[in-house]
């Protein structure tokens, strides 16, 4: 039994006063393995820091950091 796949962050779930998602090193990779079971990942390559950034911009995140091997997602929050 598999267990829950993952998703996306969503950068509405962002907040004004907290526009930053952290997405750790598992879940990056998960994420990337999920989507391409065909060639999967055990460490954050360039080739997934490629897709993982592609897929962001897709979401609609502003910008994506990574700090080792996890991403830090910001999403442009605006009130109103």
């Amino acid at each position: 039994m598999a267990g829950r796949p993952y998703e996306f962050p969503d950068p509405k779930d962002q907040s004004v006063n907290n526009p930053h998602r952290l997405v750790e090193r598992e879940a990056v990779l998960a994420l990337f393995n999920q989507a391409n079971p065909e060639n999967t990942y055990t460490n954050v390559s360039e080739t997934v820091r490629s897709w993982f950034e592609a897929e962001a911009k897709k979401y609609k995140w502003t910008s994506v950091t990574f700090v080792d091997q996890a991403a830090v997602l910001v999403a442009t929050v605006t009130l109103g």
